[in-house]
């Protein structure tokens, strides 16, 4: 594993780059959820391997905390570009929950993304914050900044967070892939992302195109971690140039 600082504008993105042995011209790049990060708690680091164990070169990163959509779309790309710049190929995303909705719109913007993998995501993000933050998302509404404080640490969020959401149509993004591979991952026990969002979007996505259901599995997959992880990996397989 090789750490990297990724250019983003006047800042740079913290990021691991996992090298494979055997390369096969693909670069994967995971993005996480809303207050993840770049390990996922060992989650993602795990996931990272079994990709680079078929040959992809793997890039995670961190978002700057506390920014919006639009903001994780630009980061994204700046990833993108550096990818583009430093390891050349075919390039997939990956994004685990609102880190997919941040893939979905860079894909649409760039149909050279070779791939996409949506792994626990949202495209009714109201829908999901709505059940993410419960009452503190109706104080945002007002136009009032909430404090969470949690297992996670403290955040303070803005009122632009939520109204960032309406400047995205996910579903619109989803139909202009017209040829972008795409596999949906999801657990149909996901009580902040609700399953049938995964069934919207695989149904407005085009061929080719897999969708992935785990019986009782949560937000977090985190009783099939490995096996989501596999699934990620096979797919991957089938891109080889």
């Amino acid at each position: 594993m090789k750490h990297l600082a990724i250019p983003s504008g006047s800042t740079s993105l913290s990021g691991i780059l996992h090298t494979p042995v055997a390369p096969v011209g693909n670069t994967l790049i995971i993005s996480h959820g809303f207050r993840g990060s770049k390990d996922g708690g060992g989650r993602a680091v795990a996931l990272a391997e079994a990709a680079a164990a078929v040959g992809c070169h793997v890039i995670r990163y961190d978002f700057t905390p506390c920014v919006n959509l639009s903001c994780q779309i630009t980061e994204l790309n700046a990833v993108i570009t550096y990818a583009r710049q430093t390891i050349g190929g075919q390039i997939f995303l990956l994004g685990r929950s609102m880190g997919g909705s941040a893939s979905i719109a860079a894909a649409a913007a760039d149909q050279r993304i070779s791939g996409l993998i949506l792994w626990a995501t949202p495209w009714n993000l109201d829908e999901t914050f709505r059940l993410a933050l419960g009452n503190y998302y109706e104080i945002l509404a007002a136009g009032k900044n909430i404090t969470l404080e949690d297992e996670y640490g403290r955040l303070q969020l803005t009122p632009d967070f939520i109204h960032d959401f309406n400047r995205h149509n996910l579903l619109a993004c989803v139909k202009q892939l017209s040829t972008t591979p795409i596999l949906v991952i999801h657990g149909t026990a996901d009580v902040i992302v609700p399953a049938n969002q995964a069934h919207t979007l695989y149904q407005h996505a085009s061929e080719p195109k897999k969708l992935i259901l785990f019986p009782d599995g949560d937000h977090h997959l985190a009783a099939y971690s490995q096996e989501a992880s596999s699934a990620v990996a096979e797919w991957l397989s089938g891109f080889v140039r």
